[in-house]
């Protein structure tokens, strides 16, 4: 996935989201706090650098994620269970 659109995606729900990883990891997201961009422009905002990687706060430990491996996001339900059935697995 782009990372812009999981930026977006993150940023508008902000009561957690899933992200499922290619090789059918999942990793759950309880608040857009636990999920950081890297800034992809230079110190005057014009560089065309494109960041590929993001990094998540994930069972207290911090993972580096990269978004090409990313193959979908859904938002988490209150009750912390994820959209879409399946269980959380761990890399």
């Amino acid at each position: 996935m782009e990372l812009k659109a999981i930026r977006e995606f993150v940023n508008d729900h902000p009561e957690g989201v899933v992200i499922r990883m290619v090789n059918g990891t999942e990793y759950e997201i309880p608040h857009r706090d636990y999920v950081w961009f890297v800034p992809t422009g230079g110190a005057d905002g014009k560089s065309n650098r494109t960041a590929t990687s993001f990094y998540i706060s994930h069972e207290e430990v911090g993972r580096l994620v990269n978004a090409l491996l990313v193959s979908e996001i859904v938002p988490m339900k209150r009750n912390g269970k994820s959209h879409g059935g399946g269980r959380k697995k761990s890399a």
